[in-house]
């Protein structure tokens, strides 16, 4: 019957309090909304590992938007590092994004909207 208690304690607290609140590993960089095609986030820089882009529940239509994710370059082109589609509510995860970190021990990532609609994105790294 103890062991039931826990359990059901352990239940309740999960679905009381968002997971956010328990370490996720993923440390919050900031937020931005993008409102047309081509549109560029401010930089979110990363020191390497995954990266992390989430789409806001509540901003912009149903269904993916197109997000890609690019390294800014002040010598040379910004460097591509891949797209995401995301719905609503939903998180693309760029993994092993270290090789684009540079001389200032960090990568200047920003996003860029590939859609004429709303979005607004959270960063992660």
């Amino acid at each position: 019957m103890k062991m039931f208690k826990m359990s059901a304690v352990a239940l309740l607290a999960a679905l009381l309090f968002p997971s956010s609140t328990f370490a996720s590993g993923w440390d919050y960089l900031g937020e931005q909304s993008l409102y047309s095609n081509g549109a560029e986030s401010d930089q979110f820089p990363s020191t390497g590992g995954d990266y992390k882009i989430c789409r806001d529940s509540y901003v912009g239509p149903a269904g993916k938007l197109k997000v890609e994710l690019w390294e800014y370059d002040p010598d040379s082109y910004n460097d591509y590092v891949g797209v995401r589609y995301l719905d609503r509510g939903q998180c693309g995860i760029f993994r092993g994004i270290g090789n684009f970190v540079d001389g200032g021990n960090e990568a200047e990532f920003f996003a860029k909207s590939r859609t004429n609609s709303d979005m607004h994105l959270i960063f992660y790294d």
